[in-house]
Order: C-alpha cells, then sequence, then structure tokens
C-alpha cells in the first residue's frame, strides 16, 4: 500500500494532513528555520530514529525518513537524517518536520510494511496567487438621486 503525507509551510508554521483509512490528520507542525528542507516530492519510510529512545511504546522514538541526500536551504547542501518526528516547536528541530507527538504515532503506526519506501511526502510552501485587478469605470458609478449624470459645470 501506499501513502501520502503533504505538508503546507507558510510563515514558520504549517500544516501536515495524512489520510489513510479512518485515519485524518490535518495537524500544525514546525521546523527549525535556519536548516529548511527544500519544497518538492521525497520517499518516505516509516522507521524509528536510531539516536532517540523516547518512543511512544518505549522503543526508539517512531518517525518517517525522508531518504538520502536531501536538498535544504535552496538547494544549498544535502542531508541523511531529515525526518518527521515529535516535537511541541521548532526548538524540537535541527531541520526535521516536528508536530505532536500522539499524530506522529497514529500516523506512523497506520503505515505498513514499516522500513518500506511508501511514502511520499510533498513539501510545499503556500503562495498567494493575485489576480489583475478589474477594470473600474468610475463614470458607470456616479449617478444623481434622479438617475442621471451629475452635471460638472
Amino acid at each position: 500500500m501506499s501513502y501520502t503525507i503533504n505538508v503546507v509551510r507558510k510563515n514558520g508554521t504549517g500544516i501536515l494532513t495524512f489520510k489513510s483509512g479512518s485515519i485524518n490528520i490535518s495537524e500544525t507542525c514546525w521546523w527549525d528555520q535556519e536548516v529548511v528542507i527544500d519544497a518538492g516530492s521525497y520517499t518516505g519510510y516509516a522507521t524509528r530514529m536510531a539516536n532517540k529512545t523516547d518512543g511512544t511504546d518505549g522503543g526508539n522514538r517512531e518517525a518517517i525518513w525522508l531518504g538520502l541526500k536531501v536538498p535544504y536551504n535552496g538547494n544549498g547542501g544535502t542531508a541523511n537524517g531529515f525526518f518527521i518526528h515529535k516535537g511541541t516547536s521548532a526548538s524540537w528541530s535541527d531541520g526535521c518536520i516536528v508536530l505532536p507527538g500522539a499524530k506522529v504515532y497514529q500516523m506512523w503506526s497506520e503505515i505498513t510494511p514499516k522500513e518500506s519506501g511508501n511514502i511520499t511526502v510533498n513539501i510545499s510552501d503556500e503562495s498567494v496567487e493575485r489576480g489583475r485587478p478589474l477594470d473600474w469605470d468610475c463614470t458607470q458609478h456616479m449617478h444623481s438621486m434622479w438617475g442621471g449624470m451629475p452635471a460638472f459645470d
């Protein structure tokens, strides 16, 4: 089975969404503002972090690994250690995307099999699209109370 995680970033926070079966997550997430994963699509793996022993079930921390050579800071470098993992603010991140632990565990538990590249992680930055202003004809709206154009003498 394949899964999709979407992260839309805006002004220092973002919204992570994940849907599978009865699981429907839409949650605020954070990241380190100094180390920002480039927008793009990445192959994710439901795994555990080897260096963190604070997992929900007493094991290592549950996480979604984003794979090898993930670009960051506008293609300023690549790294192999970016995850989506538990955290309560950007201070929990060294470039990873963090969100409340209960939501990470819920998402991680739903994904099977583990350690398989069966997740597409889409990271995007919200942008505002502005259209062309409408033409305004000021004479169209200049009617007197009698219904005609005012007289400008």
